[in-house]
């Protein structure tokens, strides 16, 4: 644990990042860094976070573009930063691919500044726990209102006449993997559109992923298909290339 460099305070909203090390970096630390940086955190706050992360992602420079380490990173509202490393599987990481199923919530989370990921997760986390019973992968939540909020551990996306689309953030969380995959889009050839996304559209797509900062992308177990492959494909390369 690392504290401040001179700050009195920090984020309103305790922060987590979950990252993904490869060959003891973070190839998407610009994007996790962003969106702490929305979330309310300072300058200072965001080096003391490096500072935190970057010496123990050092630690796993064996750690091949095709493994899994997770470095969990939190920042709290007293602006002290703590982190862990772990090698285990994404909630992505389903034969097959992940199931999906529809949960229904009451409303939409409260969410830190920016959309940024707050360390409390329990209202995504219960959502999952009602797809796990009901012997799904991942939940699609759904508001009173029928739109698609979010995933229970990823960013919802469909494909649309070979056009992805995602909902707003907030609702949504805002995903660094998403973040990074609507800035990639036009260069990878892609194009990316934020929508909403009632859960009917969801079910009529062409094609159905999920995406986070720590599995990449996988498509909806059969819900797969060319632009499916390709987004999966950028992510490789990201592992691969940074």
């Amino acid at each position: 644990m690392i504290d401040l460099l001179g700050d009195t305070g920090g984020p309103p909203v305790s922060l987590r990042e979950t990252c993904r090390v490869v060959e003891g970096g973070i190839p998407l630390w610009r994007w996790h860094r962003a969106r702490l940086e929305a979330g309310g955190c300072s300058e200072s706050m965001l080096i003391c976070a490096e500072l935190t992360a970057f010496p123990l992602a050092g630690e796993y420079e064996d750690a091949r573009p095709g493994q899994r380490v997770r470095l969990s990173l939190s920042v709290g509202t007293d602006g002290e930063a703590a982190a862990s490393v772990s090698r285990e599987l994404s909630s992505l990481d389903v034969v097959g691919g992940p199931v999906c199923v529809r949960v229904d919530v009451d409303g939409a989370p409260e969410l830190p500044p920016g959309a940024a990921k707050p360390l409390d997760r329990s209202f995504w986390d219960d959502a999952q726990r009602v797809a796990y019973a009901a012997d799904a992968h991942q939940a699609v939540l759904v508001g009173p209102d029928g739109l698609v909020i979010d995933g229970g551990t990823a960013t919802v996306w469909t494909v649309e006449g070979g056009v992805l689309v995602t909902p707003p953030a907030p609702p949504a969380i805002a995903g660094v993997a998403r973040a990074w995959l609507l800035e990639r889009a036009g260069a990878a050839g892609l194009r990316a559109e934020v929508e909403p996304m009632p859960w009917e559209r969801f079910e009529a797509a062409d094609e159905a992923l999920l995406t986070n900062a720590f599995g990449g992308a996988v498509a909806v177990r059969g819900r797969g298909g060319p632009v499916c492959e390709r987004v999966v494909a950028e992510f490789d390369r990201l592992w691969r290339e940074g």
